[in-house]
């Protein structure tokens, strides 16, 4: 599948049960359907899905506040990773929340999830902490990740 056939928009109350179960097939320890149904039910402002040919193969959810904003979860259906989805929404999502103006990033992910890993900094994010079994089933450290405007530099660099 080319990334470039995708469509990212707002979730629609029919998105639920699809982005449900992208969720389980993605997390050991998936967020529950309820806190979705709230997402699409009317549409949050920071939660955005990826279409293709009419099926939902992948969404972001996040939040913003002021210079600060958080991905929270990202997930594409399992059959399409490595294909390109990730990284569009990974970027729309960076779009949205203005990360190339003033926005930190920040999220969370486990230390186990090389693909994961590689993709956020191949898009500027380093690690600045980790939070001890913070993910559970199983249980795993997180690392804690963000990216800075490039006006704004980490200490370390």
């Amino acid at each position: 599948m080319s990334a470039s056939e995708l469509i990212i928009r707002r979730p629609r109350p029919e998105d639920f049960e699809a982005i449900v179960a992208i969720e389980q097939a993605s997390f050991a320890d998936a967020w529950e359907p309820e806190n979705f149904y709230n997402l699409v039910t009317p549409p949050a402002e920071h939660c955005r899905v990826a279409e293709r040919d009419g099926k939902l193969v992948g969404y972001w959810v996040g939040s913003r506040i002021d210079e600060e904003a958080e991905l929270a979860n990202l997930a594409v259906d399992p059959a399409l990773r490595r294909s390109g989805v990730g990284a569009r929404l990974l970027a729309d999502f960076l779009d949205h929340v203005g990360a190339l103006e003033r926005t930190t990033v920040f999220l969370e992910v486990r230390v186990s999830n090389a693909p994961a890993i590689a993709l956020y900094r191949r898009y500027g994010f380093a690690e600045l902490s980790r939070r001890k079994a913070y993910y559970q089933k199983p249980e795993e450290d997180a690392a804690v990740m963000a990216r800075r405007p490039a006006r704004i530099r980490f200490l370390t660099q």
